[in-house]
């Protein structure tokens, strides 16, 4: 850091602020960053130029030099207050722990868990229906026997999703429901 009564080039007070050789020039047009010579020559006094930077930050953010950061106004809470924010969440958190017991509430990692062991279980079905289908269809030359065969097949496939038991394709992909 500099002493206070070094005088400084352009560049130099530039690095110091933290803005370019371009800014420091507009402070001295736009905003009378204080200099001493004219044209190339130009000089700084440290002390001067901090002085005037911490004013202009001061008047630019209108926060009493906190470079733009508005912090809002606190309301001081009292121990009453708290008290009871406090005793709310206890008792919200209950609650909370009382519906999961009754089975009102899942966890989302439990219920992402049971809805990809379903898609799973709907997958197998799904993939099943052509296997199945090769051997029957093979060689038919009636249309309306194999849009029959077709029908037939896509009914069970759907009436077996339907009663698909998500909760026990869970159990039963990890081996949980197993004595």
């Amino acid at each position: 850091m500099p002493n206070e009564m070094e005088t400084l080039e352009l560049e130099d007070v530039a690095s110091l602020l933290g803005v370019s050789e371009r800014m420091v020039r507009n402070y001295i047009k736009d905003n009378d960053l204080p200099c001493v010579g004219d044209g190339r020559g130009r000089r700084f006094v440290w002390a001067d130029v901090r002085e005037w930077y911490v004013q202009y930050r001061i008047q630019l953010s209108g926060s009493r030099g906190r470079l733009g950061v508005s912090v809002p106004p606190v309301d001081a809470e009292t121990i009453e207050q708290a008290y009871l924010r406090k005793t709310k969440a206890e008792a919200d958190l209950k609650e909370l722990q009382l519906a999961r017991e009754r089975g009102q509430v899942a966890s989302v990692a439990d219920v992402e868990k049971v809805l990809a062991s379903s898609t799973l279980a709907i997958q197998t079905q799904v993939l099943a229906v052509p296997s199945r289908l090769a051997t029957r269809m093979l060689g038919l030359q009636d249309h309306g026997q194999a849009v029959a065969i077709l029908e037939a097949e896509m009914r069970q496939v759907l009436t077996n999703l339907s009663t698909i038991d998500a909760v026990k394709e869970r159990a039963c992909s990890t081996g949980e429901g197993e004595d």
